[in-house]
């Protein structure tokens, strides 16, 4: 699972911006010279390599949600592909999506999102493995749910981005 992921809640007109590029390479251009270059603290979620246990604890697989998969399944994975193929994932989530992972993820209790991290540790996990990723996990689904949370109340769409 190589590449950093990094989740970035856009303004509007960061959204229309995007969504009015037609050609995946030039929206990866674009995205890099504009959301990345700003690389905004406050309107961003760095999750690492740390993206795909998290999407794994989320999602239950490495795969990505395929529609009609719980909100929460959609919170790293899934949303719009508006990518390149083999070299830059990126997933776009409308604020309607937004808005569906934000509660979805409020919902999760502390012991439930300790249970689904502990699928981690399971056989056909394939990610990083650091020490006491459990707790990595959870640490992050915790900023993970903050982000989303600010994200959807000031309406803003959210992209993840991943290089291959």
């Amino acid at each position: 699972m190589p590449g950093s992921g990094v989740l970035f809640a856009l303004d509007k007109a960061d959204e229309r911006q995007l969504l009015a590029v037609p050609e995946a390479r030039a929206r990866v251009a674009w995205v890099a010279n504009v959301v990345e270059e700003r690389w905004d603290e406050d309107w961003l979620c760095a999750l690492g390599e740390m993206w795909f246990p998290v999407h794994f604890c989320l999602h239950g697989s490495a795969s990505a949600p395929i529609k009609g998969s719980s909100a929460e399944a959609n919170a790293v994975l899934g949303g719009l592909p508006l990518g390149v193929t083999n070299l830059y994932s990126m997933d776009y989530k409308d604020q309607e999506l937004v808005r569906r992972i934000a509660t979805a993820l409020s919902h999760i209790r502390d012991d439930a999102i300790w249970a689904r991290a502990s699928l981690v540790e399971r056989k056909d996990y394939s990610g990083p493995r650091i020490s006491n990723l459990q707790v990595a996990v959870v640490d992050e689904i915790h900023a993970l749910t903050e982000f989303y949370k600010r994200a959807n109340e000031q309406s803003r769409a959210v992209i993840f981005t991943v290089n291959e």
